[in-house]
C-alpha cells in the first residue's frame, strides 16, 4: 500500500510532458556553468536551447511539479522548421533526421566548484563531460515532433534557475546566428553582460588561447594571426554585428610582435525590428478580441477587424457598437481557439474520459471553452501552454 501511495505522489511530483509553441520572440534561461556542448552542429545546437526554452516554459506554468528524467519535452516539427529557417516539409523532415542521429550521443561541458579536502584550500574548480540526453523519440509514421528526454546531470543547468546564476537568450537572437562559433562568442557577453549592467558599452579583453578556447578551435588550426582574422574572426564579429542587438569592435592586443590576445569594444543597441517589436508588445494589451464564426470571417475583416495568427482570433483595438455581436464572453475562449484547444492530441489524451467518444467529448470541452470561465481559469496554465503564449 505504501508503495502505491509513493508511485502517485511521484507522478504528482514530476510534469509528464513540456510542450509549447515557442515562437521567435521566446526567450531561453540556461545556467552561467554550462560552457556548452561540444562538437555540435549548429542545429542541432539551437534544437537544444529550443528544448531547453520548451522545458522553461514548462517549468513557469507548472510551477508546483518539476521536470526530471522522465518529463518529456516536445519539439514540434514544423516550429522547429520555422526557428530554423527551413519551409519545405522534406527539408525540415532532413534537418530533424539528422539532428535525432547526431544529438543522442553529444556531450556537454561543464565547469563547477567543489569542495576541497586540503584545508588550505575551500573549493576546487572540477572540469566535467557528461551526457546530454537520455532518451529522443521521432516516429517514423507521424513525424510531427521530436520527443526529448534529458538526463539528470544536465537538467539542473536549465530549469529551477530562479536562485542561480543564469543568463536569459532571445531565441531570435541566437537562432539568427548560422556559426557555432557566433553562438558561442555571442552567449559569452550576454553572461558577462551583468557586470556592465548601465553601460551601453563596455570593454572586454580576451587572450588569443581563450578565445580560440571558446569557440572550439583546436589544434594548431589558423595559427597565424592574419589568418585567423580574416578566415574566423572577422566573420564571427560580422554575423554577430548583423543578426543581433550587439556590436562588437576589435583590436589586437601585442607582446611585441606576436598578437597575444584581443580588446573587444561591445555596444548593446536596439535594431529596428526589436524597436517594431516593443511597439506590438505595447498594441496587444489594447486588442479585444472577438468571437467570429467562420463564415462571417469576411463580414468583420470588411468592417476592419485584424486577425492575430497567434491568438487564432479576429481583434480590434477600440470598442465599436458595429462589433458587439462579436465580442466573446469575459475569461472565456473564442469558437476558433477553443478549436486549437480539443484538436490538440495532449489535451485529449489528459482530458479524454473512458467510454466518451471523441466527437462528443470536443462538444462538451469546446462549450465549456467558450461560455464557462471557471472551467478556463481552471485550465489557463495547460491553455497557455498549447498556445505558447497568455492567451487573452
Amino acid at each position: 500500500m505504501t508503495n502505491d501511495i509513493e508511485e502517485l505522489q511521484s507522478e504528482k511530483d514530476y510534469l509528464r510532458y513540456a510542450m509549447g509553441n515557442i515562437s521567435s520572440n521566446g526567450v531561453v534561461s540556461t545556467s552561467n556553468k554550462l560552457l556548452r556542448p561540444i562538437e555540435l552542429s549548429s542545429n542541432e545546437y539551437k534544437a537544444l536551447l529550443y528544448a531547453m526554452a520548451v522545458a522553461n516554459y514548462g517549468e513557469k506554468n507548472n510551477q508546483e511539479k518539476e521536470i526530471t528524467e522522465q518529463t518529456f519535452i516536445y519539439l514540434y516539427k514544423n516550429d522547429l522548421g520555422n526557428l530554423l529557417g527551413l519551409d519545405k516539409k522534406n527539408s525540415v523532415n532532413v534537418a530533424i533526421d539528422r539532428i535525432y542521429k547526431d544529438l543522442s550521443s553529444r556531450v556537454a561541458h561543464f565547469v563547477v566548484e567543489e569542495p576541497e579536502n586540503d584545508s588550505k584550500r575551500k573549493k576546487k574548480t572540477v572540469h566535467s563531460v557528461v551526457p546530454i540526453i537520455r532518451e529522443l523519440r521521432w516516429e517514423d509514421s507521424a513525424k510531427n515532433a521530436l520527443q526529448i528526454r534529458f538526463t539528470s546531470e544536465v537538467l539542473p543547468y536549465f530549469t529551477r534557475l530562479a536562485n542561480g546564476n543564469f543568463t536569459t537568450y532571445q531565441l531570435k537572437h541566437i537562432f539568427s546566428l548560422d556559426s557555432v562559433a557566433s553562438m558561442s562568442l555571442y552567449s559569452f557577453f550576454l553572461k558577462n553582460d551583468f557586470k556592465y549592467a548601465n553601460q551601453e558599452t563596455y570593454e572586454v579583453d580576451m587572450t588569443l588561447e581563450s578565445l580560440k578556447s571558446l569557440i572550439d578551435l583546436g589544434g594548431n588550426k589558423y595559427d597565424r594571426w592574419i589568418d585567423f582574422r580574416r578566415y574566423v574572426l572577422d566573420k564571427i564579429v560580422e554575423e554577430i554585428n548583423a543578426n543581433t542587438d550587439l556590436v562588437l569592435h576589435y583590436e589586437p592586443i601585442k607582446k611585441g610582435r606576436p598578437v597575444v590576445g584581443i580588446l573587444f569594444t561591445v555596444e548593446k543597441t536596439l535594431k529596428t525590428q526589436d524597436k517594431d517589436l516593443i511597439t506590438a508588445q505595447q498594441l496587444i494589451s489594447q486588442k479585444i478580441y472577438l468571437d467570429v464564426p467562420f463564415d462571417q470571417n469576411n463580414t468583420v475583416k470588411e468592417l476592419g477587424a485584424k486577425f492575430d495568427m497567434e491568438m487564432r482570433a479576429w481583434y480590434i483595438h477600440h470598442a465599436d457598437e458595429k462589433f458587439q455581436q462579436w465580442f466573446k464572453m469575459e475569461g472565456c475562449l473564442t469558437e476558433s481557439q477553443a478549436n486549437v484547444i480539443v484538436n490538440d492530441v495532449i489535451f485529449q489524451m489528459e482530458f479524454a474520459e473512458a467510454g466518451v467518444s471523441l466527437s462528443d467529448f470536443k462538444y462538451e470541452i469546446k462549450n465549456k471553452l467558450i461560455r464557462n470561465k471557471t472551467f478556463v481559469t481552471q485550465h489557463r496554465l495547460r491553455i497557455n501552454e498549447i498556445f505558447g503564449a497568455e492567451i487573452a
